[in-house]
């Protein structure tokens, strides 16, 4: 490929790069669209009370619509006026709600009460019974009376386990987060007692909203493939520059001085790698390249312009890990952690792998208070979530924080954060430590 073809490649591509970027936004939301649906499974838990008449009973289930009457002398602490969409496919599988990431929902209400209630019973083999519907995980919200009544946005992010039924089922901390990846029901109902009288409820609409790809896989994939490219590039001139190595090498001893110059060249541009071959993490000199670039603008000289926020991390015991499980193992972990930081990591912010288990995070324009509320949530992270191996692995990692002063090099910056590192091994580990302002 001629320099003219070349440049009009690289031009397309990142014509069609930029295209990609853009289009994200524009890719509609994925839906789920519960009611109104013909076919939905809808239920009324109800009993028949003393006076003889339901607890609860549709007005109008074609637009289901349905009513409870609570009478004025009854005093049960839990009145049966509970809803279900049924969204089980059997007794143990369910519907995967986990890539979603709100609930569109128009429920009407007429009544005395100041809260509705909006469970999502999610089934797990691990601590679930097909025999008692009571032990699928009660994932709840509650909405305050006065927001209903017109369409609602609830984040699932706003969901919550219920304390009774932790407590109930003995559910470990690790285990006592939100679940909807097997979602067996959505119910509605009172998440207090009701007073007596009549409670009316229209259910215009519930809908799931998502995106088919996270904006952060968007941008990876691009980011892979763009890396993929270069490399593919990169093999092909090599591949080249031999044959052409080769022929001329036959046709004149001169060009032995031009091939020691290649391999000095190649040499050049693999000391000049920015990643980290196994983690996929900027290496230690990519970081130097991201502090210079920093640096270099000149916006992080002056104190009314945006700082930066450095974190070093360092995997707790991980020779232990080298030493009792082997080298492979240590890598899978590296790997492990670096995706979860990856992960949480804001847009802009930097993450490399310093060497052997101390990682490097630096974070843009964020201030101290910003960095420790991160740190902490990798942290929590990394501990809750087992590395997936044959036998699933859990580790920690301590953590020193420190906010750039006005002034202050990288060096500097670096020391204080690796102290407050060492402060928290001698903590006991698993820990965040704030550095000191000055060493």
């Amino acid at each position: 490929m001629n320099d003219k073809s070349f440049n009009s490649v690289l031009i397309a591509s990142i014509f069609v790069t930029l295209m990609l970027v853009i289009s994200i936004h524009l890719i509609p939301p994925k839906r789920l669209l519960l009611l109104p649906d013909a076919s939905a499974r809808l239920y009324l838990l109800t009993k028949t009370l003393a006076d003889g008449n339901p607890s609860s009973e549709w007005t109008n289930e074609q637009h289901t619509a349905w009513k409870c009457t609570k009478p004025a002398d009854n005093t049960e602490y839990y009145f049966p006026c509970s809803f279900t969409v049924d969204l089980s496919k059997n007794s143990v599988v369910g519907t995967d709600l986990s890539n979603y990431s709100h609930i569109n929902l128009h429920l009407d209400y007429r009544g005395s009460s100041n809260k509705v209630r909006i469970a999502i019973r999610n089934y797990n083999d691990d601590y679930s019974n097909s025999a008692d519907g009571n032990s699928t995980k009660f994932n709840a919200v509650q909405i305050h009376a006065g927001e209903l009544n017109k369409e609602q946005h609830l984040p699932l992010a706003s969901f919550a386990v219920a304390d009774w039924w932790l407590s109930q089922f003995n559910i470990p901390l690790a285990r006592s987060g939100p679940e909807m990846s097997n979602a067996m029901s959505l119910n509605i109902d009172f998440g207090e007692p009701i007073q007596p009288g009549i409670h009316s409820f229209e259910l215009k609409k519930i809908e799931l909203v998502g995106e088919w790809i996270a904006p952060e896989h968007w941008y990876l994939g691009i980011l892979i493939l763009w890396m993929s490219s270069i490399f593919i590039y990169a093999i092909k001139r090599l591949f080249e520059l031999n044959a052409q190595t080769k022929h001329d090498t036959q046709v004149i001893n001169q060009l032995s001085n031009t091939n020691e110059q290649l391999k000095e060249e190649t040499n050049k541009f693999r000391r000049l790698s920015t990643v980290d071959p196994l983690t996929q993490l900027y290496n230690r000199f990519g970081i130097d390249q991201i502090i210079a670039s920093l640096s270099g603008t000149g916006h992080l000289q002056t104190p009314d312009t945006p700082n930066y926020s450095l974190m070093v991390a360092d995997i707790d015991h991980f020779k232990r890990i080298n030493d009792q499980r082997g080298h492979d193992t240590g890598d899978l972990v590296l790997q492990h952690i670096a995706k979860i930081i990856q992960t949480h990591l804001r847009a802009g912010d930097f993450v490399g792998r310093w060497g052997g288990e101390e990682f490097v995070i630096i974070m843009p324009g964020a201030s101290k208070k910003t960095a420790m509320a991160m740190a902490e949530m990798i942290r929590e992270a990394i501990f809750t979530t087992p590395c997936k191996l044959e036998k699933p692995l859990l580790v920690s990692t301590s953590f020193g924080v420190c906010e750039r002063n006005e002034g202050e090099d990288f060096a500097s910056c670096f020391k204080r954060a690796d102290n407050a590192l060492y402060k928290a091994k001698e903590q006991g580990r698993n820990c965040c430590v704030y550095a000191e302002e000055h060493l």
